[in-house]
């Protein structure tokens, strides 16, 4: 049904006036006659009586009124509903994070969204790099914070920042009283990492800088997230490598020591390339602002 058409039927039912309708709606008195005409044929009933003095409603066109009258306001609530949505003003964002990223980006990149969108909801996945990079290929995620580079070049990814990692270690461990550590002084101990999955490159890069420093990297356990790295050092199973000051846990039994030259934690956040919204832009912007922060 034309929606030009129901606006000429309300104007004429408010009015009850052929010349005044008209000039409400920017039409010509016969051309707002022919649109209530056309309009009662596609109805197949009555809407108006009129004369050339007078214009009353039947009794359907009393019931069309109010109906039409909410159909117009459904319809400019659709419109309003969708530019808005086009715009990124409402809506919801499906969010991927890797377990580290909920820790040292993902509080401040969301504050800052949400500052710049309020209206738009976020939804939160906890995924691996390696499963965002499938669920952004899939369209199950629209952003992601991840550990880069990643494997698909194909998604747009950038790197915003850097996180020296530092090391978690049982508080009577003959290195506790040093104040920082080289990676060359922990040949020959055994280590508790991350599984390989959840960042491939910052994995294999731990692993080689461990060479570069003389020894091979003995991996007595994998687990992750950090809660569960740093349990399993306070229980002697070995040492742990700990993103910077926010992975630190006040737990009996362990202490953190900086690493000199140490391996980093790459953060960046990924998206599809095709048809960016401004929804993603906006979370975006808000990782690259969140990312110098932690810097």
């Amino acid at each position: 049904m034309d929606r030009f058409r129901l606006e000429c039927f309300v104007a004429l039912a408010e009015e009850l006036h052929f010349h005044r309708a008209a000039e409400r709606c920017h039409v010509s008195q016969p051309a707002m006659s022919q649109q209530v005409r056309t309009l009662e044929r596609e109805l197949g009933v009555q809407l108006a009586h009129r004369t050339k003095r007078t214009v009353v409603l039947t009794a359907a066109g009393e019931v069309f009124l109010r109906e039409a009258r909410r159909t117009l306001r459904q319809l400019d609530l659709a419109v309003s509903l969708a530019q808005r949505t086009d715009r990124g003003e409402i809506g919801q964002l499906t969010v991927g994070v890797t377990s580290p990223g909920l820790y040292v980006m993902f509080p401040e990149t969301v504050r800052r969204f949400r500052a710049a969108l309020p209206r738009v909801g976020v939804i939160v996945r906890e995924l691996t790099t390696a499963e965002q990079e499938k669920a952004l290929r899939a369209g199950d995620i629209d952003v992601g914070l991840v550990h880069p580079p990643l494997d698909d070049g194909g998604l747009s990814a950038e790197e915003v920042a850097r996180v020296p990692f530092q090391l978690a270690l049982p508080d009577d461990h003959r290195l506790a009283g040093h104040g920082s550590l080289e990676l060359a002084e922990l040949a020959g101990e055994r280590f508790v990492i991350f599984p390989r999955q959840i960042a491939p490159q910052l994995y294999d890069a731990i692993i080689s800088m461990s060479r570069a420093a003389g020894f091979t990297l003995e991996i007595a356990m994998e687990a992750y997230p950090a809660q569960s790295i740093i349990a399993l050092v306070s229980s002697g199973v070995g040492l742990g490598f700990i993103a910077g000051e926010v992975q630190r846990l006040n737990r009996p039994g362990v202490v953190y020591r900086p690493l000199r030259g140490g391996p980093q934690l790459s953060m960046g956040v990924a998206h599809h390339p095709d048809g960016v919204s401004p929804a993603v832009g906006a979370f975006v912007e808000a990782a690259r602002a969140a990312g110098r922060e932690v810097r």
